[in-house]
């Protein structure tokens, strides 16, 4: 055991001189992110600042002293909230869903856009939602090139610019809003309650989960390094990531919209469409480099 303990230790140092020789660098990190979708509809606003933490791997490969490239793969934990409706803000309509349990229930739009009907369910399970909680889970592997100073001492300072891509891996929703009911015949829904409530996990049976299964972002990054023994550096980095991409889908699979009929005191209901809504990141990063 003492001799296989001794060859791993020889290897790890040897393999450590050899990585520093060929300027390549791997090691752990994480730490918190901050989020907030940049609406650009009316149909939903922004309920406050998102947060979220992640955890991972990341290296450096250096094409010289200087410049090089950044990589890695991370697993990332994100809240946030979105008002789908509200009882002060007028400009946000009425957004239902039909559920049985936790499941929520796919609902289709006709082909000429109004009166859809929820997908084979005979149920009248309703829920007029106002609140969204997103509790999602991505992995995301970050793209970016690096531009670092020399060795300052026992620091060095740089910049990273490239891409950070997120795949969506799962996510849970807790609403919040009213009971309502569903009509299987007509495809309508109707409060039925005035005392809010909240339902937790939910989860959207199609594939569509309520949020894009990738998004990317533009991220500029700036830390320091320190040589703190040997060929280890611990790390510092905060960046901005600018989202490019949608964060949320734009056509739900779940949610139908109601709004008034041509004719008074009618309604027709259709799926929600929400348009591009991307997400922007603050990321501030701990590490270590072997």
């Amino acid at each position: 055991m003492k001799k296989l303990l001794t060859l791993i230790l020889i290897t790890g140092i040897a393999f450590g001189a050899n990585a520093q020789d060929k300027k390549f660098q791997m090691g752990l990190v994480l730490g918190p992110t901050f989020n907030w979708t940049k609406i650009q509809t009316t149909k939903i606003e922004r309920n406050g600042i998102g947060n979220g933490f992640t955890i991972g791997v990341g290296g450096n490969y250096m094409f010289n002293n200087n410049i090089g490239f950044a990589s890695g793969i991370q697993f990332d934990l994100e809240s946030f909230k979105l008002n789908y409706g509200s009882n002060t803000n007028t400009a946000l309509g009425d957004v239902f869903y039909a559920y049985t349990d936790t499941d929520i229930q796919k609902y289709e739009g006709n082909d000429d856009g109004v009166t859809g009907s929820v997908k084979d369910f005979n149920d009248t399970t309703g829920f007029l939602l106002q609140t969204r909680k997103f509790r999602a889970k991505y992995v995301t592997i970050p793209l970016f090139l690096k531009f670092q100073t020399n060795m300052i001492g026992q620091f060095k300072y740089y910049g990273k610019f490239g891409l950070r891509t997120s795949f969506l891996a799962g996510v849970r929703m807790d609403d919040t809003g009213y009971n309502a009911d569903y009509d299987p015949a007509d495809g309508s829904f109707t409060q039925i309650s005035t005392s809010g409530r909240t339902q937790e996990n939910m989860k959207p049976t199609t594939l569509k989960k309520g949020l894009s299964q990738v998004r990317t972002g533009i991220g500029i990054y700036g830390g320091a390094e320190w040589n703190f023994t040997g060929s280890t550096f611990l790390y510092a980095e905060v960046g901005f990531n600018y989202g490019i991409t949608p964060s949320l889908y734009q056509n739900s699979s779940h949610l139908a919209e109601r709004v008034p009929g041509s004719d008074p005191g009618t309604y027709e209901y259709s799926n929600l469409d929400i348009k591009n809504n991307p997400q922007h990141i603050i990321e501030i990063k701990f590490g270590l480099l072997f």
